[in-house]
């Protein structure tokens, strides 16, 4: 069983992406349907009487949440497009691609195809952090770079 969604609507959202054309991806790339949604759910959960509830129902809260699928599918994209055209070492891309498909699963889950991109984005940042963090994430010309340094301050050359 899926977190927020039957698995019966994650059947229709897949029945739905068969027949999807470029009107259909912008119009959801424009995020009004996103919005209103997120927003109605927001309130439901917040209250209309609460401070989160009447911020939630705000027309500047609406606006944000407009921008969500765009920039989501804008940093899945771009987390694709590091992994293709990036210089760092097969392993480390190896990494990122299973961080992001283990990531756009679970943020399909969560919430459909903006989750798939948060998701997606999130677990790219994380693969990325990781590497940062235990030293994986250099490309060899950083490394190289790293040496020469290392050698120049070590007077070496």
């Amino acid at each position: 069983m899926t977190i927020g969604h039957s698995i019966d609507e994650q059947v229709e959202n897949f029945a739905r992406m068969k027949g999807i054309t470029v009107a259909d991806a912008l119009t959801f790339l424009s995020g009004k349907g996103f919005a209103n949604s997120a927003q109605a759910e927001l309130m439901a959960r917040g209250g209309q009487a609460t401070q989160l509830g009447r911020l939630a129902g705000s027309k500047a809260a609406n606006t944000a949440l407009r921008f969500v699928p765009g920039l989501a599918a804008a940093t899945a994209a771009l987390g694709a497009a590091d992994i293709v055209a990036g210089n760092d070492s097969f392993g480390n891309k190896v990494m990122d691609a299973g961080a992001m498909g283990l990531g756009g699963i679970a943020g399909g889950m969560l919430g459909g195809p903006a989750g798939v991109a948060i998701g997606s984005s999130l677990g790219k940042t994380a693969s990325d952090a990781t590497q940062a963090i235990f030293g994986g994430g250099k490309s060899a010309e950083q490394r190289r770079m790293e040496e020469a340094l290392a050698a120049l301050r070590g007077g070496q050359i």
